[in-house]
């Protein structure tokens, strides 16, 4: 007997890939994750970055739902350590063995006024290895 796929579990994987409108770019660096509210800081490494959040992995958990100020520190094209600042609120995480994945959305999208050196970063790693640019839906190409 032949099994159909569930027109259910389809439309809810169309709806979640739709609302995701920048695109993630794996990225190299590091992060300490401030939680103001409990004066705590847990140092992370970075899995994946877009202009609307960022994604990480570290040895304790950071708590779904919390808001969080993170430090992000990358080396740039010059080999360069750099950091910038950001602010958000932890959108899920998800154990899987001894680490925390953890997916952050940030209170405002990354830009050129709150984070130079990141975007400046982002922009060379796309032009230099031919990655998409950041916005889904080609309606701007801003870098």
């Amino acid at each position: 007997m032949k099994r159909e796929k569930s027109p259910v579990k389809k439309n809810v994987k169309q709806k979640l890939e739709n609302v995701r409108k920048w695109y993630r770019y794996q990225f190299f660096g590091s992060a300490k994750v401030r939680i103001p509210k409990e004066k705590k800081v847990i140092d992370a490494n970075i899995a994946n970055i877009s202009f609307s959040g960022i994604g990480l992995y570290s040895t304790k958990s950071i708590g779904k739902g919390k808001t969080v100020k993170i430090k992000i520190s990358f080396v740039d094209k010059h080999g360069k350590v750099l950091a910038e600042i950001a602010t958000g609120k932890v959108d899920w995480q998800s154990k899987f063995k001894n680490m925390y994945l953890t997916g952050i959305f940030f209170d405002n999208e990354l830009s050129v006024t709150t984070q130079p050196m990141l975007i400046e970063h982002l922009t060379w790693l796309i032009d230099t290895y031919k990655w998409p640019q950041p916005y889904k839906d080609q309606r701007i190409s801003m870098l």
